[in-house]
């Protein structure tokens, strides 16, 4: 069964029998090569299946028999370079593990997909930091707005807020006052947001609504950290800020 970008390589039909297609293998060992039948194991084999999965594996790889594989790499009947698995639903990676590791001891090494692609994991990780990194930046700017408008607000209702003072309020109380009322607003930002991100992650997992090629969609897993680092993110900082704009509130301000 070939990829579809290699039969588009080498033109190649199903079933053709006076178009075969020849795969060639470098034989194992050490020595000088005197000709090319010294050098590889070769086979005629006729393309009975066409796959497509993504360009990059489309382009890449032939799957035939184990038997077949065997003999072009010279090795024995019982000898195999790797196993495949799919866990079943509810499956407990950790639990599959250690049942491999009782039946084959310490002769295999067992490797999740992570693991196997460990490049591509590590520059989508990389993203996904650099992407943390960016969106903190625009609400450390965001909340410096935040900021902005509370004092704002103070200055406008000085008045009210001195009234407010000579009727017998504490100043800490009348900081409280915005205090709470930028938090407020944090609280809510916080909450929507995180609701428009949810809905779009899940749209994503189930719908496939951005493709990075026309078989491959852009990878997001929902996942509960991810919302706990956004909350400790924004609370923090919009309480920091609330409480700087609060501060304005000064007995001075109130006297003048």
């Amino acid at each position: 069964v070939v990829g579809y970008g290699i039969v588009q390589k080498l033109s190649l039909g199903l079933s053709e029998f006076d178009h075969l297609l020849e795969v060639f293998v470098p034989k194992p060992g050490k020595g000088a090569i005197e000709s090319e039948e010294d050098a590889f194991n070769k086979s005629s084999l006729v393309p009975m299946g066409i796959y497509s999965v993504n360009d990059d594996v489309n382009s890449k790889y032939v799957f035939c028999t184990l038997s077949l594989a065997q003999d072009l790499l010279q090795f024995k009947p019982n000898t195999i370079t790797s196993v495949e698995f799919k866990l079943a639903p509810g499956a407990s990676e950790n639990d599959v593990r250690q049942k491999l590791s009782v039946i084959f001891g310490n002769k295999v090494t067992t490797m999740n997909r992570a693991q196997l692609n460990d490049s591509l994991y590590k520059m989508l990780n990389a993203e996904n930091l650099v992407t943390y990194l960016f969106c903190s930046l625009v609400v450390i700017i965001t909340l410096f707005c935040l900021a902005g408008a509370l004092i704002m607000l103070i200055l406008d209702k000085r008045e009210n807020i001195r009234t407010m003072y000579n009727l017998g309020a504490e100043v800490s109380s009348l900081r409280n006052i915005f205090l709470y009322q930028g938090f407020f607003i944090t609280t809510l930002g916080a909450f929507f947001g995180l609701a428009i991100g949810c809905g779009i992650t899940i749209l994503q997992e189930q719908y496939r609504l951005i493709m990075l090629t026309n078989d491959l969609a852009y990878p997001v897993n929902f996942n509960a950290e991810n919302i706990i680092t956004v909350v400790l993110t924004i609370f923090p900082l919009g309480f920091l800020a609330s409480y700087i704009a609060a501060g304005r509130v000064k007995a001075t301000l109130l006297k003048n």
